[in-house]
């Protein structure tokens, strides 16, 4: 669980997701380090493999305000150190950034989830400039945006969500036809099986909505899941019963890669 709230920053939006560049940190990740200690020996040897030491005091800089806080990383690093596929790995981090965060979070949840469920087959930058403005409102972010900024964070968003495969597109952005992986699924499931008491408060998690699932959605995956015996799910009127079968979310990360 997350030690404190995500962070609501226009910065970590800027720098991007950064996929490839925490799979390649995680990979050198030295578990017993503190986050710091990590992070600067990445720094002093470029295990990302950035371009230049500029780019790499950016990385290095984002990834410290990225996860020095939120949910644990042990599973993320597990993973990208034993080379899980990056392009399942990254659903995975796509997860974790609900915790960490904030803006893109809120995003999800409340601007492109719901033009995923509405239909919306295209949209442009400008779409989601009301969202903006409502952020702004609530007095959510560190400065206030010029118009400019308003629109660069528009435009950050959509981006954020392209890095995850979410998206395609470039002025005129669609949702792309792709599928969440069931490993993912399962990532999510043992994250949030600390978190809620009972199976249909975890079903109804806001979370879900980085997944671009409603909750029906989630129960029609954990049925599928069931059906192929990598978990066991029971339906019975309003009671809902689900057993994983591993202990935590680190044991199941370790499963994927024995």
């Amino acid at each position: 669980m997350s030690d404190r709230q995500p962070s609501f920053s226009t910065r970590l939006l800027r720098k991007g997701a950064l996929v490839e560049e925490t799979y390649r940190a995680f990979a050198h990740w030295h578990p017993a380090e503190s986050v710091p200690s990590n992070l600067e020996r990445i720094r002093a040897t470029n295990l990302v493999g950035a371009k230049n030491q500029s780019w790499l005091h950016e990385v290095t800089t984002t990834l410290s305000s990225r996860f020095a806080h939120g949910d644990s990383i042990a599973a993320l690093v597990t993973l990208a150190k034993a080379q899980y596929p990056l392009e399942r790995w990254k659903y995975c981090l796509l997860w974790h950034f609900g915790s960490t965060d904030g803006l893109f979070f809120r995003f999800m949840e409340d601007f492109l989830f719901r033009q995923h469920e509405e239909g919306i087959a295209a949209f442009d930058t400008g779409v989601v400039q009301p969202f903006v403005e409502r952020i702004e409102r609530g007095r959510l972010l560190e400065a206030p945006l010029t118009t400019y900024g308003q629109t660069r964070l528009a435009r950050d968003l959509l981006r954020m969500a392209a890095a995850f495969g979410l998206l395609t597109g470039q002025s005129l952005r669609r949702f792309a036809q792709n599928t969440i992986p069931d490993d993912a699924l399962l990532y999510a499931l043992y994250s949030l099986q600390g978190e809620f008491p009972s199976v249909s408060r975890a079903l109804q998690s806001p979370r879900w909505r980085l997944f671009l699932l409603a909750s029906a959605d989630v129960e029609r995956e954990l049925l599928n899941l069931h059906q192929f015996r990598r978990l066991r799910y029971e339906q019975a009127g309003s009671i809902r019963e689900l057993t994983l079968p591993h202990k935590s979310l680190l044991a199941f990360a370790r499963s994927l890669t024995s």
